[in-house]
């Protein structure tokens, strides 16, 4: 790897601004084995339990296939996707395996958003052991929003969010394991059919920021796919971020080694560190410490609350401002410019997101008050409804410039206004952010 991009990963590390990817191939420890040898990763047992329980059943030929995915179709084929992920639960609950290492080394690095494909604890016990307080969430392919609910992020280091991609063993229903479910995961992520939570997609897409993947695998193709999905699906190629994935590259002849960089480096530029991953480690870490290590991170004085900001086409700019200054002060913003894609409904994807919100902002503007049915009107009205159940200050009108009293808006007309204009936007948005933090200290008493 080359210097510029160690010196992006360290930096990204050092203050907090690394988000750790995952794959299925982390090795495991095992209980009583010394220094916490590491034993094969806990899919690569499933993959083994799974195979003994069709070798031996007389009535099936074969088994095909080495990897999880594909011996995981044929005993689904088999026995059913019920049968498969009950035994997924049981194996992934044995209790022989803990924390290797290479958990332990990571758990100890800053990272405050962590995406797994793998489906046990392990990684959260090593937070735990590391004297940290994980978040555990999971992706549920097979639900729908109710079942891919909002959360807030703490974007802190000491409360890390994991986040398994690929289902949760305590839910055998949002298991991942077939080639089937693989492809069922694959249009999902890319079709956001269900969506992933947008409070998370907000966070992977902030950037600019470093990604580091750990365990992928270069010898199943699948697995090489699977993360070049997620760096497309997630735009993570488009948010000026420095992506490094670790693989050791060990028994490839040179025209494979060769072609195994180059796929990864084509389309999304994720550049190969060719090395075992526990000597990966011990090298940034020494890095790290050559640095300074760590720079301790301040608590975020906000506690990313959600904002939705409301606003006339004509005033774009004015939101993109205030969408930036609530992003810089730990907010979490949603503006349709940012967050709505080809194919979104718009509709019922604003709804979700004002009842999501903790605040609604509009913009009151004179291109506002000329507006009489289009969506800023709707957005007015679902806001005005949500505030009635909250009972607290939820919606906030922004004065942009002085309106003349036959001109203003009916709807808001009850409620307290702030300003917020060009010519004294700093002021103005540091009152705003002011407020609301007090806003919700009150709420939480």
């Amino acid at each position: 790897m080359k210097e510029r991009h160690w010196n992006s990963l360290v930096t990204g590390v050092r203050h907090g601004q690394c988000i750790l990817v995952l794959g299925p191939e982390i090795p495991a420890g095992t209980v009583g084995a010394p220094g916490g040898v590491a034993a094969n990763s806990v899919a690569e047992a499933l993959t083994g339990a799974l195979a003994t329980e069709l070798e031996e059943d007389p009535d099936l030929k074969r088994v095909t296939g080495t990897t999880l995915a594909a011996v995981a179709q044929q005993y689904e084929d088999a026995y059913g996707s019920i049968a498969l992920k009950a035994l997924a639960e049981k194996s992934y609950k044995l209790p022989q395996f803990v924390p290797s290492e290479i958990h332990a080394a990571l758990a100890e690095l800053p990272f405050s958003l962590i995406l797994t494909t793998c489906q046990d604890d392990l990684m959260a016990h090593a937070l735990q052991a590391a004297g940290k307080a994980p978040i555990v969430q999971r992706y549920h392919i097979g639900g729908d929003k109710r079942d891919n609910p909002e959360f807030l992020l703490s974007n802190s280091p000491n409360t890390p969010l994991v986040y398994h991609l690929f289902g949760h063993a305590h839910e055998p229903d949002s298991l991942v394991l077939s080639e089937n479910d693989l492809l069922d995961f694959l249009i999902a992520i890319a079709s956001d059919r269900p969506q992933l939570p947008s409070s998370l997609l907000r966070t992977l897409k902030r950037g600019p920021q470093s990604f580091l993947f750990i365990g992928f695998g270069i010898t199943q193709w699948y697995l090489r796919v699977l993360l070049k999905v997620l760096m497309r699906s997630l735009e993570f190629h488009r948010t000026g971020s420095k992506t490094i994935a670790t693989e050791p590259l060990l028994g490839l002849s040179e025209v494979d080694r060769e072609q195994t960089i180059l796929f990864y480096q084509r389309g999304t530029a994720i550049e190969l560190e060719d090395a075992e991953t526990g000597a990966f480690l011990i090298k940034l870490k020494e890095r790290l410490d050559a640095e300074g290590g760590v720079v301790p991170q301040s608590a975020p004085t906000g506690s990313w609350a959600r904002v939705f900001i409301s606003y006339a086409r004509e005033d774009r700019d004015l939101a993109n401002m205030t969408f930036d200054a609530l992003q810089k002060a730990h907010f979490d913003p949603w503006l349709d410019t940012a967050e709505l894609r080809g194919g979104d409904l718009w509709d019922e994807r604003v709804h979700d997101e004002i009842n999501a919100a903790d605040f609604t902002l509009v913009l009151y503007s004179p291109a506002l008050c000329r507006k009489t049915d289009s969506y800023v009107n709707k957005e007015i009205h679902l806001a005005r409804e949500r505030s009635y159940s909250i009972r607290r200050p939820f919606l906030i009108p922004l004065r942009t410039a002085e309106i003349p009293d036959e001109d203003r808006i009916t709807a808001l007309s009850s409620l307290q206004e702030m300003p917020l204009r060009f010519t004294h936007f700093d002021e103005d948005v540091e009152k705003l952010i002011s407020y609301m933090r007090r806003e919700l200290q009150l709420r939480r008493r």
